[in-house]
């Protein structure tokens, strides 16, 4: 089990360090001087722009904490593997991870981009396992997921089909788009999805559903990509997901805050899905 565990790390790590050559390698290429307390950049078309010292080190940081995000969910997964049990968390997060590493790995394939592909091909499987470990310890007949196992098989396979269709009957680049706004949008669903169990949350008043470790790498992935997106890269589709993202990570440690996890309302959802 040991070994298992030290490949899936090293996958995680080779994937989410591949993602970050992908968004360095798309940017332009650009020399910078360091002059007093800001960063001198000058771009492909030797314009310069100036940028403070710590926007620079939020921009360097936040490749890094891309790697946090991918590796956040494994503590987690060990937890449910090892107790046999998901308790109340909803597995809308490892379905989710699915999805959008398919949908990004199909983007990279349509922009050409070998980093992006490989990565999110590895993004793909890693969360089909999280998916697969979830699976196997979900009670029988679980529907506060939100849904059941089914729908969410159900509604993952027909994300894949449907983007296989784009990219069969569309132009490339028409593909690329639409892929590419999907992909904005299952980024969002990715970052939100652990609030799925926030009507169980405020029922049972505890917050052990929410997966603590993702939330707090989300919390710290998501302020340092919505700052570089809107101050230094000036891109909407990297700072407005990350906005979204940002909000519900700090929903998610405000409802941690609140009623941590407490084991009566553990039992007490227990209680009542057994119930149901």
């Amino acid at each position: 089990m040991g070994a298992i565990r030290i490949a899936i790390i090293s996958v995680l790590f080779f994937a989410s360090t591949s993602t970050t050559y992908a968004r360095s390698a798309a940017a332009p290429p650009k020399a910078s001087v360091v002059a007093g307390n800001k960063s001198v950049s000058a771009t492909r078309g030797g314009e310069q722009s100036e940028h403070p010292k710590w926007l620079e080190i939020c921009n360097t940081l936040a490749p890094a904490t891309s790697v946090l995000c991918s590796l956040a969910p494994l503590p987690t997964i060990f937890e449910i593997s090892r107790n046999k049990d998901c308790g109340s968390m909803p597995l809308l997060p490892y379905s989710s991870m699915a999805a959008n590493g398919f949908i990004w790995a199909l983007y990279g394939i349509l922009t050409d981009s070998p980093a992006v592909k490989w990565a999110n091909i590895l993004g793909t499987l890693l969360g089909s396992y999280y998916f697969k470990e979830f699976r196997k310890y979900s009670p029988a007949g679980a529907s506060g997921l939100p849904g059941t196992v089914k729908q969410h098989i159900f509604v993952v396979t027909c994300i894949i089909f449907a983007n296989t269709f784009t990219l069969a009957n569309f132009p490339k680049k028409t593909a690329s788009e639409i892929v590419g706004k999907e992909g904005v949008l299952m980024y969002i669903i990715l970052f939100a999805s652990p609030l799925a169990a926030v009507q169980n949350v405020i029922a049972t008043k505890s917050a052990a559903s929410i997966p603590l470790p993702f939330t707090v790498a989300s919390t710290i992935n998501c302020s340092l990509w919505s700052v570089v997106g809107l101050l230094l890269m000036k891109d909407f589709y990297i700072y407005f997901p990350s906005m979204m993202g940002l909000a519900c990570a700090l929903a998610q440690l405000f409802l941690k805050g609140i009623y941590g996890d407490s084991n009566v309302g553990t039992a007490a959802f227990q209680e009542m899905s057994s119930s149901v």
